[in-house]
């Protein structure tokens, strides 16, 4: 196993009893990365058995709530845990307009954010790569409704996973997946109640074949989107395997 996939939320900003908000854990290389921290997201790390003392990188996809409101159990928990800096420094990754973001934190609740020796900021398209062989992270710019956003690909030892965030069909998302092993695919909306922004399952599935994907999986679904409609509507298209995330599950590539 090269990259082991930890999908620790499936849903949206809806709350469900059965789908947190979509966040996603990858480890590889010893390291562990986390792809948006949306409500309940740290909750969700520690119940999968690690601890959001390991995570060590963030990506942030965009900055709605349901991507982003678990930052600020993270920093809380960071200011009061007693950790050693050196020992728990994050670096966050993500949109123009971080920083702000982060210290938007701090305008809510006083003094929330961890210092410089326990957190960096960095833009979304910063050298993301690890050190030695580590996985090598880089950013293409996603369709969010003119929202800045951004889905994410990550390599590790001939093993490739992309994260669309939120987003509708761009070309830039088919590039940037082009090839990869596991497609884990927002698939919000049916078909007949597209929205701008967001993946329908006949467009989720038209990335995985224009990119020649080994897999899709489809996470942040509405409680419109019926899990059986979403793999029956990206399977018209694409022939590859094709399943709906649940809560905790674990894939490795």
């Amino acid at each position: 196993m090269a990259v082991r996939v930890v999908i620790l939320g499936t849903g949206t900003i809806i709350p469900s009893a059965s789908r947190k908000a979509t966040s996603l854990l990858v480890e590889a290389h010893g390291e562990t990365i986390l792809f948006d921290c949306g409500p309940g997201a740290v909750e969700a790390v520690e119940r999968s058995g690690r601890s959001y003392k390991d995570i060590k990188r963030i990506f942030i996809t965009h900055f709605h709530p349901d991507h982003t409101l678990g930052l600020g159990r993270l920093f809380s928990a960071m200011k009061n845990d007693g950790s050693d800096p050196e020992e728990g420094y994050i670096e966050i990754f993500g949109p123009e307009g971080l920083d702000r973001f982060i210290d938007g934190w701090n305008g809510l609740y006083d003094g929330i954010v961890p210092g410089g020796d326990r957190l960096g900021l960095r833009g979304a398209f910063c050298s993301a790569g690890h050190s030695g062989e580590g996985p090598d992270i880089k950013a293409c710019e996603a369709d969010h409704a003119g929202k800045q956003a951004y889905a994410y690909r990550l390599d590790y030892q001939g093993s490739s996973v992309v994260f669309t965030g939120d987003t509708g069909y761009t070309r830039s998302i088919v590039e940037s997946a082009d090839g990869a092993d596991l497609l884990i695919a927002e698939c919000s909306f049916p078909d007949d109640r597209a929205m701008s922004g967001h993946l329908t399952p006949s467009s989720a599935g038209r990335i995985a074949v224009e990119a020649g994907v080994g897999r899709i999986v489809l996470v942040h679904l509405y409680p419109s989107m019926e899990e059986a409609s979403a793999i029956e509507g990206v399977k018209r298209l694409y022939d590859g395997p094709v399943e709906v995330a649940s809560d905790g599950m674990e894939i490795e590539v």
